[in-house]
């Protein structure tokens, strides 16, 4: 989603988008080449890739913010970040005009918009159709279609190879710059309610899946998403600490849940519950 301003005022600009898109690929899927202006050969496309390294957050784009009825929430930090789901491209006209958090969008970088990550913020993309990746910069806001989580550049789609089909399936991993290893978090003591029994150490399965509502560098804040989870019938959230680039951070996860497809389901309901997307943390 392009421009800096509240990403509510440009749902307009996003439906325009998604029609352009959706006709660009039947013109690819049905004819077999790109269309004739504008577009370099993804042949063609530098194959440099993007080495992440620490970014301050953008001053646009990381408050919760409101599309076609939908309140999102961004995340504080990529790290955890772990979802499947749809990925789409955007190109042509977008290219030159201002992404969400203030940058120009290059259609020829390694970039992509998510609803949710940090921007800027660094993301692992695998098309699970290929098993290719590619690491891109996210720096832009969207896609708002149902079932799709993460939109790339055309650069980004050509190297995972999905310019024809228009989308894909992928998996998108938040990544932490300096994280060399993924450590299980720590659960911590809740100071609140025990709404985490009395002991949560020995209680998370060792194949369990959690669905992760929240990051804080704060207890307090944690405890009062926590809170706020119990009030609305999600119960046994839990507060776990980890530390991420030598920062200590809070997360608040549902669960465990013995499969993915229960974890999901309660993913489901945080979103109809108004709580944001909750992210499927795998073991």
């Amino acid at each position: 989603m392009i421009g800096p301003r509240p990403v509510g005022s440009r749902s307009g600009a996003f439906r325009g988008r998604l029609a352009a898109g959706l006709c660009l690929a039947l013109t690819l899927a049905g004819c077999g080449f790109l269309p004739s202006t504008g577009y370099r050969n993804p042949a063609d496309l530098s194959a440099r890739s993007v080495v992440p390294h620490k970014l301050a957050l953008s001053p646009y784009g990381n408050t919760p913010y409101t599309v076609d009825g939908r309140t999102y929430y961004p995340l504080k930090t990529a790290a955890g970040y772990r979802q499947r789901g749809i990925a789409s491209w955007y190109g042509l006209p977008f290219n030159g005009q201002k992404t969400s958090d203030g940058a120009t969008y290059n259609m020829y970088a390694m970039t992509a918009a998510s609803k949710v990550l940090p921007l800027p913020s660094y993301a692992r993309v695998r098309n699970l159709n290929n098993n290719k990746t590619v690491i891109v910069l996210v720096n832009d806001r969207g896609p708002f279609y149902p079932g799709r989580i993460i939109d790339l550049s055309y650069a980004a789609a050509a190297r995972l190879g999905i310019l024809a089909t228009g989308t894909a399936p992928v998996e998108v991993v938040g990544l932490a710059p300096g994280q060399t290893r993924r450590r299980r978090p720590t659960p911590v003591a809740h100071r609140g309610p025990d709404v985490f029994g009395p002991h949560p150490a020995q209680r998370v399965a060792r194949r369990a899946f959690f669905v992760q509502v929240g990051a804080f560098s704060r207890h307090q804040d944690a405890e009062r998403l926590a809170h706020r989870l119990d009030k609305k019938g999600l119960t046994d959230p839990r507060i776990f600490h980890d530390r991420v680039n030598g920062r200590g951070l809070y997360l608040v996860r549902l669960g465990p849940e013995a499969d993915k497809d229960a974890a999901l389901a309660l993913s489901a309901r945080l979103y109809r519950d108004g709580m944001g997307h909750g992210l499927i943390i795998d073991p």
